[in-house]
């Protein structure tokens, strides 16, 4: 190996000095010198294949293919099919049933009307509390309705299954009929006349 001009030849017998700026050390010596010098490359950090740096032990994020069955699915997955039909069969019938309602009017009127015919109790006379309460019921049936709509869309899009929101909206309408029906029943005479009847 040739010498760098300037440097002192070791004497016969002599050990070399440690190599520190390679002016005779061999290939091994060099790389070895050029290593250490290097700065330390931390080990925790390692290349995944999409190229960005992940600190090893670090979670993963979960992968769609290896989801839990009976989980949730993830948003934006495709609706199962017949839980599409279903939802728009009953909101179909919920439409023509709130439109129905909103044309009519009276609609507590006619339900009462119908129930003293069947009860025989006698004729029910519509009051200005009847008019009130039909139109706070139509107010309360179209809110939900739409409160309906918006939610069973929602549903249907996160690909959740949807058919029994309407079936909810539609109990809960019935309900608040129920109730109001109950109050003009209450404050009729000619039902409390009937009832004093019947308990006697």
């Amino acid at each position: 190996m040739t010498e760098q001009p300037g440097a002192e030849l070791p004497k016969y017998g002599e050990r070399r000095p440690r190599p520190q700026y390679g002016e005779y050390a061999t290939p091994q010596e060099q790389a070895k010198i050029i290593a250490d010098s290097l700065p330390a490359v931390s080990p925790l950090l390692v290349p995944p294949a999409d190229g960005h740096s992940t600190a090893a032990g670090a979670p993963q994020p979960p992968d769609a293919s290896t989801r839990v069955p009976g989980t949730a699915p993830a948003a934006g997955q495709r609706p199962r099919r017949w839980d599409i039909i279903l939802t728009a069969v009953l909101l179909g019938y919920a439409t023509i049933n709130v439109i129905a309602q909103l044309l009519t009017k009276d609609t507590l009127a006619t339900i009462v009307t119908q129930f003293f015919i069947t009860q025989n109790i006698g004729q029910y006379v519509p009051t200005e509390l009847t008019a009130n309460l039909g139109e706070t019921l139509n107010v309360i049936t179209l809110g939900l309705f739409v409160f309906t709509v918006l939610v069973t869309t929602w549903m249907l899009r996160r690909g959740r299954v949807a058919f029994w929101v309407p079936i909810a909206g539609g109990v809960t309408a019935t309900v608040v009929a129920l109730v109001f029906v109950v109050i003009l029943l209450q404050s009729d005479p000619v039902f409390i006349a009937y009832m004093n009847r019947a308990g006697k």
